[in-house]
């Protein structure tokens, strides 16, 4: 695969991002990422899954813009193609039915924390990465299914910090917030998360994935009849600013 590379080992599968340095979103990238996603979730195999990055410095720092800009310079039906698939990617992680877990190794900024924040559980290195949600300061407000799940994830007041203000966090201040579940040291994250990965993917798969479909019914409801409203709204602002 040209930007993910998979490990399954003993159950337990290790998604790794690398598309460029930052893992930013363009179509190719979301469509891969669904397509693997779609595979594992299929996959007897498999009992739980791991999404990590492949540098050190980043998780995912969301959307490309400027790639993306310079598709709706060429045709405005690029960025439909990439609204959907950044909307099927986001239904893909939050829906999915076996145990998910983020090895958050660097900084998770806009879309890259929102996919984290779709995972179940999400650790984080003490001294490593920030999480941050900028859109008020880069004029892209939060589809209806994003501010959803952050309202099922996150106590309100963390919510309301971190998207009013657009400010970075550390992982320190991101694990009192409620956003990271644990902080582990580096050298050890993935050991960590495979660790919880494994013990997690001991239960039954039918039963947590039923659980996970009752908790995340709401969310996924609202990103299914939603976020596609709100994704047409932004490919016209972007045809907007390409004309």
């Amino acid at each position: 695969m040209e930007h993910l590379s998979i490990d399954i080992t003993e159950g337990v599968a290790l998604l790794t991002m690398c598309h460029e340095e930052q893992n930013r979103f363009t179509t190719p990238f979301l469509e891969e990422l669904n397509g693997a996603l779609a595979r594992l979730a299929s996959d007897e195999e498999v009992r739980a899954v791991i999404v990590t990055g492949a540098q050190e410095k980043y998780f995912s720092t969301g959307i490309h813009l400027e790639w993306l800009m310079g598709q709706g310079l060429a045709d405005i039906q690029n960025i439909r193609s990439f609204t959907s698939a950044l909307n099927q990617t986001l239904i893909s992680a939050t829906g999915f039915p076996k145990p998910l877990v983020a090895a958050m190794n660097g900084h998770s900024v806009a879309g890259g924390a929102i996919l984290a924040a779709c995972m179940d559980f999400r650790l984080m290195p003490p001294d490593r990465g920030f999480v941050r949600l900028p859109e008020v300061q880069i004029d892209i407000p939060f589809w209806p299914g994003m501010t959803a799940l952050f309202q099922a994830i996150l106590p309100p007041a963390s919510f309301r910090d971190m998207a009013y203000t657009g400010e970075r966090f550390t992982s320190a201040q991101a694990h009192k917030m409620g956003f990271v579940d644990e902080l582990v040291q580096a050298q050890d994250l993935i050991g960590r998360a495979r660790e919880l990965a494994a013990k997690l993917g001991q239960a039954k798969g039918s039963t947590y994935a039923a659980i996970k479909r009752e908790m995340r019914r709401h969310v996924l409801h609202v990103m299914r009849t939603e976020d596609p409203k709100a994704g047409e709204a932004l490919a016209r602002s972007f045809e907007g600013a390409a004309t």
